[in-house]
């Protein structure tokens, strides 16, 4: 008989929440204006949430616009203190490169001091990237080029030793931008299709948590069933208006409703098809759009029913949409949930979502499927409404030949 001593697992388990610490490249992926009340979600964070399940709470958003790395470490105790993300992003040093002063040295002490310090606190990691190229006004040049490239090897060949890296730096090009540096949806695509292999080889997680059984209903019995009805998206007895341009023979799930607007020129074929969880919702799309601002609607035609919250309660949406197309026409296919209430005496219309349109002409791969996971929101009674839906945002100009799908919709207490 021998005694084998185990080795240490290969994979970490961590709770789904991810944190970011960085400059723009971290602080972009959410919106945290007013009035937006701090929902939205954009970036490669979005991008990554959509392809692991991994999802990045703005509470969670340590970025800060222009910051260096030694401005990083004032927020470094928020990350190690979190109560909801144990697995940390610092992709870019982007702002070392421009701050007076500030040498490579100083980038790769500051970058060690917090790779040390996650080290030292159980159960938080940490995922070091190499950051990317700078291009066109933005460029770097001479000296501080040539200790961006040497921070990149750095990070691959030494702090690799100590914690996951990504190389984002390679096959980064600039079209991958905004305006020569910060990441559009392709960037975003780019960055995170990067990240996901070495987060799921990596670390294990839950996921989103889908319904998959028609049974899945809010009940004392169930207290954290959907809160909406029929969640697998079973039946044809859906009403679509008109906006959307249906052609004859368009069919939608029970208990849901879609509604459009601008879409001249586009045309919609809705049907069914089954899935090993209930059915797909499926859009075909045909035409071109005629103008900007075209959208449309799938949501369910019940609001939820407030008297199933108890102030305090946490509530989310998920679904699990896909895109099969030929052509790059799509800026969105999200998922949102709407919440309606008084805001100093004013009736708002809040809305959390996954991911978020994009601004044209940076359009959604033609091919992409993953589950989305709302941000979430806590009741207070003073809501009015609190609703749901997918929300589809198309291109001009483009030729559509692709269908859109969405299943496993549901809305329900964390």
């Amino acid at each position: 008989m021998s005694l084998v001593v185990g080795a240490k697992p290969t994979r970490r388990r961590i709770r789904r929440g991810l944190g970011l610490l960085g400059d723009s490249f971290s602080g972009n992926c959410h919106t945290i204006a007013a009035t937006a009340f701090g929902t939205e979600n954009y970036g490669y964070a979005g991008a990554l949430a959509a392809k692991t399940g991994l999802f990045p709470a703005w509470q969670d958003n340590q970025g800060k616009v222009g910051d260096n790395t030694g401005q990083f470490m004032v927020r470094l105790p928020n990350c190690l203190a979190s109560a909801t993300a144990d697995l940390w992003m610092l992709l870019s040093r982007t702002n070392d490169s421009t701050t007076a002063g500030m040498t490579l040295a100083d980038s790769k002490a500051n970058v060690m001091k917090i790779v040390q310090s996650f080290m030292l606190t159980p159960g938080k990691y940490l995922i070091v990237g190499t950051g990317t190229p700078r291009f066109g006004s933005k460029a770097l040049t001479g000296a501080a080029l040539a200790d961006a490239i040497a921070y990149k090897d750095w990070v691959l060949s030494y702090v690799s030793q100590y914690v996951p890296v990504v190389n984002i730096w390679d096959g980064f090009t600039e079209d991958m931008t905004v305006e020569g540096l910060h990441p559009n949806i392709l960037g975003a695509d780019f960055i995170s299709g990067r990240l996901a292999p070495i987060v799921t080889a990596n670390f294990e997680f839950f996921g989103v948590p889908l319904p998959t059984d028609a049974a899945d209903l809010y009940s004392a019995i169930r207290p954290f069933g959907c809160l909406n009805a029929n969640p697998l998206m079973a039946g044809t007895g859906g009403s679509i208006a008109a906006s959307v341009n249906p052609v004859a023979g368009s069919v939608l799930a029970d208990g849901y409703k879609a509604t459009g607007s601008g879409l001249t020129g586009v045309s919609t074929r809705w049907y069914k098809e089954q899935t090993a969880a209930g059915e797909n919702q499926c859009v075909e799309l045909g035409g071109t759009m005629a103008a900007a601002g075209g959208y449309l609607y799938v949501q369910q035609a019940a609001n939820l029913t407030l008297g199933n919250l108890a102030a305090g309660d946490v509530i989310e949406m998920v679904s699990a949409p896909e895109i099969v197309g030929n052509s790059r026409g799509i800026l969105g296919w999200e998922a949102e949930l709407i919440i309606i209430k008084p805001v100093s005496g004013t009736s708002t219309s809040i809305y959390y979502r996954s991911m978020d349109k994009y601004q044209e002409p940076f359009t959604m791969p033609a091919n992409w499927k993953g589950a989305l996971e709302t941000q979430r929101y806590t009741y207070d009674g003073t809501e009015t409404v609190i609703t749901s839906r997918m929300g589809l945002y198309l291109a001009t100009g483009i030729a559509l030949d692709s269908q859109v799908k969405v299943g496993q919709y549901g809305v329900r207490k964390v």
